[in-house]
């Protein structure tokens, strides 16, 4: 395999089916990615126009996969991480995009376990002093490597300094290993749940046809939920849920939100948070990521995507970070794959949120509902 191949990078469009914006910070894709999802996509499937700003004379290049990256790195309580990173760019030697790694820890107490990471990456500096930033708005989860040469990296310490050990700390690209593909996003579809004849009915936001819907998620989760809202007593609720549209039905598996007090959103949002006991809300979007409480406390910071991971083979169990640095203080938050109730707004949401926030004063911790807007589901 050559240093970069090319490879499908559908991850960052957020299909939404019924209306939908492009997802905020490094999750913007150039024509070229859309052309490529638009050829494997359903025709009823909105895809947004995304682009990037090119300089002068410049060529549009599609995403290219550096990788993979390849190696056993030290482990405090097992016996060694066995690491696999690609790194994609946009074009050669373009601008970093997305990581993908899988890190799998050997000899645990429970055996080996694998966990799966996505999120940004940044690239510092330039030749002998060149760095690669995985995670780097964020001080908890960040690792530093130094690119010793074309295809090999260097763990570094915290401070992004050498470590001196005996251990093997490199990464180092594996010609023969294809690199890790990135998979069309999931599909969010929008719109009213009726039920009509029997049968259940999604009318989308967008308009058209409704199309009927069957529950498959486990154990019959969204409909047990929408069960609680009183949709048999309403007779419709708004739905929002991740599914795919087999032979004209639609099986929806996996919920992000319903309530019959909920509309079709307006805005560019790229995730939504909210609480009570006092009142918080946090929403992040292209023009910002803001956290609001009861008491006018309010934090901002510019716009940043999500990061995701989750135990190796079970993407349903992901869970989303997002991590924020001021003057003013620090922000984590976490959308964690559970189930929330809202019973004020008589909603149900597909995240339960838990966030931090840390001002030179004080320290708050938030737990509410979340969903997400255009940010993709992996």
């Amino acid at each position: 395999m050559k240093r970069h191949e090319r490879a499908p990078f559908g991850r960052t469009i957020g299909s939404v089916a019924g209306g939908g914006q492009p997802p905020v910070g490094v999750l913007v894709m150039v024509r070229l990615v859309r052309q490529w999802v638009a050829r494997r996509a359903a025709p009823w499937v909105v895809l947004p126009a995304l682009s990037l700003p090119l300089a002068a004379g410049a060529v549009s290049q599609g995403p290219v996969a550096d990788g993979p990256y390849v190696g056993t790195l030290p482990c405090a309580d097992c016996s060694g991480i066995r690491t696999t990173l690609t790194l994609y760019t946009m074009g050669e030697e373009g601008a970093p995009l997305l990581y993908r790694m899988s890190a799998t820890y050997l000899g645990t107490a429970e055996g080996d376990r694998t966990e799966d990471r996505l999120g940004p990456w940044a690239r510092v500096g330039a030749g002998a002093d060149a760095l690669v930033r995985v995670e780097p708005y964020s001080d908890e989860r960040r690792k530093s490597f130094r690119r010793e040469s074309a295809g090999r990296l260097v763990l570094l310490d915290r401070q992004e300094r050498p470590i001196d050990t005996q251990q093997n700390l490199a990464l180092e690209r594996d010609a023969s290993a294809p690199a890790a593909r990135l998979s069309v996003p999931r599909t969010l579809f929008r719109g009213t749940l009726v039920r009509e004849a029997g049968a259940l009915v999604l009318r989308p936001c967008s308009g058209g046809n409704g199309m009927g819907v069957r529950d498959v998620s486990p154990e019959s989760m969204i409909t047990a939920a929408i069960t609680d809202l009183g949709f048999d007593r309403h007779g419709r609720t708004h739905l929002e849920a991740w599914g795919t549209l087999r032979n004209g039905e639609l099986l929806i598996d996996r919920l992000n939100r319903a309530g019959p007090g909920l509309e079709c959103a307006q805005g560019a949002v790229g995730f939504r948070a909210q609480g009570g006991a006092p009142a918080w809300s946090l929403e992040s979007g292209r023009d910002g990521v803001r956290l609001e409480q009861a008491d006018g406390d309010v934090f901002s910071s510019p716009p940043l995507p999500l990061s995701w991971r989750w135990p190796g083979g079970r993407p349903d169990r992901a869970e989303a970070a997002l991590d924020a640095t001021t003057e003013s203080g620090t922000l984590r938050a976490r959308l964690l794959p559970k189930v929330c109730r809202d019973l004020a707004a008589e909603a149900v949401y597909g995240f339960t949120a838990r966030v931090t926030i840390v001002r030179p004063a004080q320290a708050r911790e938030l737990e509410g509902c979340a969903y997400l807007g255009n940010e993709p589901l992996i």
